[in-house]
């Protein structure tokens, strides 16, 4: 699930600085500007023990790299650019594409309420719009506060016992509506995961099928993401060659806590698919080149609300602006993720020409490393895969 949560619950997030590992990656193209990517790929290793797997793409040319080890374990084998990760709120993207989707097909309109399709799964009476859910505007509250409250405090110890437990959808939307609206539905924005769990539910009442297969029947298919599933139900774990997730414990002498086994339930349509970032690259281009979406739902999926962040907000997609060397600024949109142990972004020039996703595999809940200097080194990176060469 997105970092942008835990900024919300009053989490830190950072990493804990050591040197990085070789590289394991693909040669360059002509139109990329390799060494710069791997001088900032470099910088972004350098500050934390972990491993890296990045894909940045530029017209035809494709560049990926990946530094570091699968694991913190001595004998672990090399990471790979098409090793699988938890990517978290990226899945949000997908699952809003879905209803817009549906939408088009007539078996639904983004601005009908909720309760018109889910009577009673929402225990307000001021009832969201589809499209508020969509945009985090609903006034939804989330359940991880919930479920991990040490969290708030700088302690895993909430993770430690809860991370494998399996829920249904609909318990963990009531354990985050047990409060009352934090606003007015469209008066606001609160980033809600309760929301997309929501939206997961809807998708299934409307269609007859599961998340799990209507993603694969109009998402993964359609743009040919062939290393990218939803888990099934109560499930634990990674398909195939991945990276370990693992969050920081706080504790000097046993730093890091494998989360390899968190519930895949606890994730599902606001967090729960797993992928790659060459896959993520590939579901973005289907998002904007007409595969997946017309150019009228293009607009619409691209209409942002104001968050008061450093970010705008449309239908599962962030906007944003990166700051290039030169000075020049370059309009992106896309999403980041927080998987609990991988943390991933992926975002793309508003032209479609220039792509980067990014994914790392030590959340730090405790902030060893400078977050200013990590999200500087992060900010440099990505603009070196997105300012073009």
């Amino acid at each position: 699930m997105s970092r942008t949560v835990f900024t919300a619950a009053a989490l830190t997030l950072g990493l804990v600085a050591a040197p990085a590992a070789a590289y394991a990656g693909s040669p360059g193209h002509d139109g990329l500007d390799t060494d710069l990517l791997e001088a900032r790929l470099d910088d972004f290793a350098e500050l934390a023990d972990h491993s890296v797997v990045v894909e940045v793409r530029d017209g035809d040319d494709t560049w990926s790299e990946a530094v570091g080890d699968r694991s913190l374990e001595t004998d672990a084998r090399e990471a790979k650019p098409g090793d699988r990760v938890r990517v978290g709120s990226v899945t949000k993207s997908m699952t809003a594409t879905v209803l817009v989707q549906l939408q088009g097909e007539g078996l639904l309109d983004l601005d009908d309420t909720i309760g018109q399709h889910l009577p009673g799964l929402l225990p307000y009476e001021q009832d969201p719009t589809i499209r508020e859910v969509l945009t985090h505007q609903s006034g939804l509250f989330d359940f991880l506060p919930y479920l991990y409250p040490s969290l708030l405090e700088g302690d895993i110890s909430d993770v430690r016992e809860g991370y494998r437990n399996h829920y249904e959808p609909e318990e963990l939307i009531a354990i985050g509506t047990q409060g009352e609206l934090l606003f007015e539905p469209g008066e606001g924005w609160f980033y809600s995961n309760v929301g997309y769990m929501t939206l997961g539910l809807l998708i299934e009442e409307v269609t007859g099928e599961t998340y799990r297969d209507v993603l694969e029947e109009q998402i993964f298919e359609p743009a040919d993401l062939d290393r990218t599933y939803v888990p099934r139900d109560e499930t634990s774990g990674i398909r195939g060659a991945h990276l370990v997730p693992y969050v920081t414990t706080g504790d000097p002498s046993d730093p890091y806590f494998d989360t390899t086994a968190l519930s895949n339930t606890q994730m599902w349509s606001g967090g729960g698919v797993i992928s790659t970032v060459g896959d993520l690259n590939d579901f973005y281009a289907a998002l904007t080149d007409g595969t997946l979406l017309t150019a009228e739902e293009l607009a619409e999926a691209t209409r942002y609300v104001d968050t008061g962040k450093s970010f705008d907000y449309g239908l599962g997609l962030m906007n944003r602006e990166i700051e290039c060397p030169d000075g020049a600024t370059v309009e992106v949109f896309g999403h980041d993720g927080d998987g609990l142990g991988h943390e991933t972004i992926s975002f793309h020039s508003v032209d479609g020409e220039r792509r980067i996703s990014v994914a790392w595999n030590i959340g730090d809940k405790h902030g060893y490393t400078d977050s200013d200097e990590f999200d500087d080194a992060l900010d440099a990176l990505m603009a070196a895969g997105l300012c073009g060469s």
